[in-house]
């Protein structure tokens, strides 16, 4: 199995006692022993697979090294049959063709469901919902922008408005999962005809249209602060989804082939309804749950792509504190089971994501207390998923020292020369942060066509960013260690910027450099593409100083707070002001004293990392500036 990146236990001791001693703030990592699991790391790592998973342009040069851009040709998709007067809406200059390009393939196949893409964000949103912050405290506040983005703008792309704003038809699937099925290959090399099912007010889904809303409306959240006109855009088609799928109820599941939904779309519209609210732009919700029931409407099933009662209900009871929703809560964990130390409870296909599910109803249970039995028997399951368990393997690909490698995912195991998943073939590449079912009640079985334990899922992976964020801010992590995997994964590029959740590409970006003898002052302007419906993207200018000197003065490498000596506070002070710079601010001086690795990328935790080296005397502060490559030597 693939060992990378990780730190020795006396590196990750020594950080443990460190945060101690300097500083005892929320922010400050804490050491993956003391943790028993590496939550932050392993929830800054889930984040990765929705990059796995990107359709479209824009991947070549992207997060991942082994992805580039696929079914580019989405982007001129045949319009297929609709009625003379949505297609000249869908398609105004009538060649018949529409842009469809973008967003995520839904699990190791390569359909395109807003539904589970609208799961995935509003997932995503519900974890940092619940767990304000959390992502900033690991290190992945800028990605999981990006990723929200990268979602969202397909979503929004595939609605399309009329002249008043109101939803005209919906690219709802796109792809045959049939045909896909038959086709091992990965996504890049792929040229079969991907035909689009359109969701209409004839022939609507309004479980879709819910589930679109809610990854939407969870966008908006997440990115309310940061960029509120794109909030506001986000919101905007919410609410005209929640409207069309509102006044013209059905349940059309063409195309739809493994996510057939049933009838009910009132879960999907409640939870919408819970996001409005939040974001203060709607009333309180008046609907509650007495024992499965929501007003005569049964429920009794778990947290998932098809049923989100749970998720109104633990949205619910965080914003309102109303103590029905936690009832509702109680009896729904118990009614599945419920959950202890010491037993794993998993069931079913891809059992690793319901069990998550049941963790969020018990964390939100625990109501903050890391020393309740509820948080405590949610702790037990994720630690089950994330490698304490008979078999070995994580569960989470990438985390921890040994994991499956016999995956069901065709762009990380292509196979080749025609061999399929039936070959079972060994995963070319590790794909960092995929949830796999893993463990059910009849045990695991790594084998690439055995995907009830071996695929993953967008789905998959919303419900493990939910129970991770509780994880990892009852029990932290240190955001050091997923640096150190970054560098050193061959299938990670740790030169990728996010920047700002932006989602754009080196090519879309030009620089021009003044220089003057004592500093670099680089000026960037980043334009991205857009659709008629997209926005367009403009990065202030940005100075740094990348020479040693600043007004004469000596850059002494690693003291990164000025006091004249190298050790382990200046690693703390680089790891605080990366997880809360506002509070934990490095001067101008102190900065350029604290960038110790060449790597480019400019102070990061691989600094923090390299000057807890000097402390336990693996090198000396002489020995600085390191390149990335030695850095990845003495790390191994």
């Amino acid at each position: 199995m693939s060992k990378k990146g990780k730190f020795t236990s006396k590196i990750a001791a020594l950080a443990a006692s460190a945060v101690m001693a300097v500083s005892a703030i929320p922010t400050v990592e804490i050491s993956a022993e003391t943790s028993d699991n590496n939550y932050y790391e392993a929830l800054a790592m889930s984040l990765y697979f929705f990059d796995s998973n990107a359709c479209g342009t824009g991947i070549t040069d992207g997060p991942l090294t082994w992805r580039g851009d696929c079914h580019t040709y989405d982007a001129e998709a045949s319009v297929g049959s609709l009625d003379g007067s949505l297609k000249s809406i869908v398609d105004p200059d009538g060649d018949g063709k529409v842009d469809v390009s973008g967003g995520w393939h839904d699990a190791g196949d390569h359909i395109k469901f807003n539904l589970t893409i609208g799961f995935g964000l509003s997932s995503l949103g519900m974890s940092e919902y619940f767990n304000e912050g959390i992502y900033a405290k690991a290190g992945a506040r800028e990605h999981l922008e990006y990723e929200m983005r990268w979602g969202a703008d397909y979503l929004m792309k595939t609605t399309f408005l009329d002249d008043s704003g109101n939803v005209a038809a919906i690219a709802g699937t796109v792809a045959d999962g049939n045909v896909d099925h038959g086709i091992w290959t990965s996504p890049e090399v792929q040229t079969y005809e991907r035909p689009v099912y359109w969701l209409t007010a004839s022939k609507n889904n309004s479980a879709v249209c819910g589930e679109m809303a809610c990854g939407l409306l969870g966008t908006a959240y997440v990115l309310k602060d940061s960029d509120p006109d794109y909030s506001a855009k986000c919101i905007k088609y919410a609410k005209a989804l929640i409207d069309f799928g509102t006044k013209n109820k059905g349940n059309n599941c063409d195309g739809m082939s493994f996510y057939s939904t049933d009838s009910m779309c009132e879960d999907e519209m409640a939870l919408a309804s819970a996001w409005l609210y939040i974001l203060g732009e709607g009333a309180e919700p008046t609907l509650t749950p007495n024992a499965g029931q929501y007003n005569g409407i049964y429920d009794y099933y778990l947290y998932s792509w098809d049923k989100v009662w749970q998720g109104y209900a633990a949205m619910m009871y965080k914003a309102t504190g109303n103590n029905v929703f936690a009832e509702e809560l109680k009896f729904e964990l118990n009614n599945q089971g419920g959950l202890s130390e010491g037993k794993y409870n998993a069931d079913g296909w891809g059992a690793s994501r319901y069990n998550c599910a049941k963790q969020m109803d018990a964390y939100i249970l625990a109501n903050g207390d890391a020393d309740s039995s509820y948080a405590k028997a949610a702790k037990y399951q994720i630690d089950t998923i994330l490698g304490n368990n008979s078999t070995g393997y994580s569960f989470l690909i990438g985390y921890g020292d040994s994991w499956p490698t016999h995956i069901h995912h065709r762009a990380a195991n292509p196979g080749g020369d025609g061999i399929t998943s039936a070959q079972n073939p060994e995963a070319k590449y590790t794909n960092y942060g995929m949830l796999v079912g893993g463990l059910d009640g009849s045990g695991y079985e790594d084998h690439a066509d055995r995907y009830q334990y071996t695929e993953g899922a967008l789905d998959y992976n919303g419900c493990f960013a939910i129970a991770c964020s509780f994880a990892a801010n009852m029990y932290g992590g240190d955001v050091s260690t997923f640096e150190s995997i970054k560098s050193s994964a061959s299938e990670i590029n740790a030169d990728f910027k996010f920047g700002n959740g932006s989602v754009t590409t080196p090519d879309t970006t030009t620089t021009t450099t003044e220089t003057t003898p004592t500093e670099t002052t680089t000026t960037t302007t980043t334009t991205t593409e857009t659709t008629p419906e997209q926005t367009t993207t403009s990065s202030d200018t940005v100075t740094t100083t990348t020479t040693t000197d600043i007004g004469g003065a000596e850059v002494n490498y690693g003291d990164s707070n000025l006091d004249g000596s190298v050790n382990i506070s200046d690693a703390v002070l680089i790891m605080q002001s990366i997880a809360n710079p506002d509070e934990f601010e490095i001067s101008e001086q102190g900065r350029l004293n604290s960038d110790v690795v060449d790597n480019g990328g400019g102070v990061t935790n691989i600094d923090a990392l390299a000057i807890q080296l000097v402390e336990i005397k693996t090198i000396t502060a002489g020995d600085f500036p390191l390149t990335s490559g030695q850095i990845d030597e003495l790390i191994k």
